[in-house]
């Protein structure tokens, strides 16, 4: 008895000293029988200082070539996906995109022209904004802002009998949106944008906007009768910049939401309802400013009291989207992240099959850091997932290969239900947990990534059946002293594995200011057809490292 208890000792000593390594189940190395080029494509070996190649069908870049469309709605019908946005083309009419696989566009100019109607929009400066397109009982209702004679923007909604228009003012019984707008605020003299539409389980609606005053620019709520008749007695403030609250005036503690100069600014209101809770989501700083973000206020009831997420000292704890950096053009974050995103907000939510999706507009020159003055603005989009709690969290924004949805490429991610088995790894329930880390300078975000243990270490993802293996994406660390260059091999059994993968770190990386570009990734994609029901993933690290989620495609 003593000699079985003396040697269980002296394997735990041992194991705890060599990371078990002396009984490993894993193979530190593997054969393949498949070649690079004609069985798979590792991405990062295509990159020629500019473009790199991959499949569109299954993978996307947010490039910021193909919609030059700020403020954009996804409107989603019969597997096209339109997108209306303010237009840069002619600021005056409303221009719209659609697509049914976010790679070729169609163009539909001027669905909605004002100047068609001798209407209360002004003749010469309509300044059409940020249009949103709902359907209610087989009428398509476009909600939009516009400036009047009086030179104060106004909101109203006109209508069509299909989704591409031409859009009319509305006129009934009720209303003339042809000699007025529709929903003239409380302070009439102050500008209004920026209106978004909410229809709640109960089919009770809510209407979102933007108001400009003297102190800042907020937004408030107001439930809807119809699509067309406020109910101006439940008006309510709703969210201040800066503010925890709506009774809080005093700018502080969220400084964050305050970076541009001057006006502090709260606009492009967008609501996303979660496990009961209601997530009002808007814009802050400005949409010129780089700092153009995404951040949340969260409630029990659609029409609030609204409350931001804080924990004292700590910032940007209720960033959804954007530049978690600072003003300051002498910090490390600020010149991180210039020539990697800049302006990235105004957005709105739509589903991508069961995937819900975040549309947003970002500059096209990532280095934009001219206060007040406008830039080209570019459609992109990326993901939004909920926690155990059901509060959303986006992986973006990106400027890197992420893989299409199940919705678009017919490939699901088999690796989020897999049954993980590891060997010198922490925190191995982040392989699959959906975060990706990507605001690196919050407080504990470096704890949710997987720890790779020093030399040998081992990742197994185990599926529910034997798959068709499509690609996979294996995401790095957001800390530039944690990232992978290489992985030893990522094997799926009967010969088939890719041996030394590299990371594209002239693609996503800034060397001379130690940043990876957050959700940057190893990504493959595979010609030949493989088919396993697992995928072992092998490292070797003299100093260890760190990697974020996994995502295998396969159906």
């Amino acid at each position: 008895m003593k000699k079985i208890l003396f040697l269980g000792i002296f394997i735990t000593l041992l194991c705890g000293l060599t990371s078990c390594n002396l009984f490993n189940s894993f193979s530190k190395e593997v054969t393949s029988n498949l070649e690079e080029g004609s069985d798979y494509l590792e991405h990062s070996t295509t990159y020629d200082g500019t473009d790199i190649l991959y499949d569109e069908s299954m993978w996307y870049v947010n490039n910021l070539k193909d919609v030059p469309l700020p403020d954009p709605q996804v409107f989603v019908e019969d597997d096209t996906y339109y997108i209306v946005g303010t237009s840069d083309r002619d600021g005056n009419v409303v221009d719209c995109y659609s697509t049914k696989d976010f790679v070729e566009y169609e163009k539909h100019l001027a669905i909605f022209n004002p100047n068609s109607f001798a209407g209360w929009e002004n003749k010469t400066k309509a300044s059409v904004y940020a249009p949103e397109v709902y359907e209610f009982d087989g009428v398509y209702y476009m909600y939009y802002s516009a400036i009047d004679n009086s030179g104060v923007r106004r909101n109203s909604v006109v209508v069509a009998d299909n989704i591409l228009g031409p859009y009319k003012p509305l006129v009934n019984s009720k209303v003339n949106g042809l000699v007025a707008p529709i929903f003239v605020d409380q302070n009439k003299s102050f500008d209004v944008l920026d209106i978004t539409v909410f229809v709640d389980d109960d089919e009770q609606m809510y209407m979102y906007y933007s108001v400009k005053n003297n102190e800042n620019q907020h937004i408030v709520g107001v439930k809807l009768n119809s699509p067309y008749e406020a109910d101006w007695t439940t008006y309510k403030k709703l969210v201040i910049p800066g503010a925890l609250n709506s009774s809080n005036i005093v700018y502080k503690p969220l400084n964050w939401e305050m970076f541009r100069q001057g006006l502090p600014i709260a606009e492009a209101p967008y609501m996303i309802k979660s496990y009961d809770k209601y997530y009002l989501t808007y814009s802050v700083n400005g949409c010129w400013n780089k700092y153009y973000n995404v951040c949340y206020a969260v409630s029990d009831n659609p029409l609030g009291d609204y409350e931001k997420p804080y924990k004292n000292g700590e910032i940007w704890t209720n960033l959804l989207l954007g530049y978690p950096g600072t003003k300051l053009e002498n910090s490390t974050v600020y010149k991180q992240w210039n020539g990697f995103a800049s302006g990235t907000g105004h957005h709105c939510f739509f589903k991508i099959g069961d995937q819900t999706m975040i549309g947003y507009h970002a500059h096209k020159n990532r280095n934009w850091n001219v206060e007040n003055k406008f830039t080209q603005r570019y459609f992109a989009f990326d993901y939004i997932h909920f926690d155990e709690e059901g509060v959303p969290f986006c992986n973006g924004p990106t400027n890197s290969i992420q893989p299409l949805p199940e919705g678009l490429n017919g490939y699901k991610n088999i690796a989020a239900n897999a049954k993980i088995k590891v060997e010198n790894v922490e925190n191995s329930k982040a392989v699959n947990d959906n975060y990706i880390v990507d605001c690196y300078n919050l407080t504990g975000e470096k704890e949710k990534e997987v720890i790779l243990g020093k030399e040998y270490s081992f990742i197994e993802l185990e599926f529910d059946q034997e798959y068709t293996i499509a690609g996979i994406a294996i995401y790095n660390s957001a800390y530039y002293d944690s990232m992978v260059t290489e992985i030893n091999y990522i094997d799926f059994g009967d010969g088939n594995a890719v041996l030394y993968p590299s990371f594209a770190t002239e693609r996503y990386t800034n060397e001379s200011e130690s940043f990876i570009y957050p959700n940057s990734a190893f990504t493959i994609e595979f010609y030949k057809v493989i088919k396993s029901n697992k995928v072992t993933i092998c490292f070797n690290l003299p100093d260890g490292a760190s990697i974020n989620e996994i995502v295998v495609l396969g159906c």
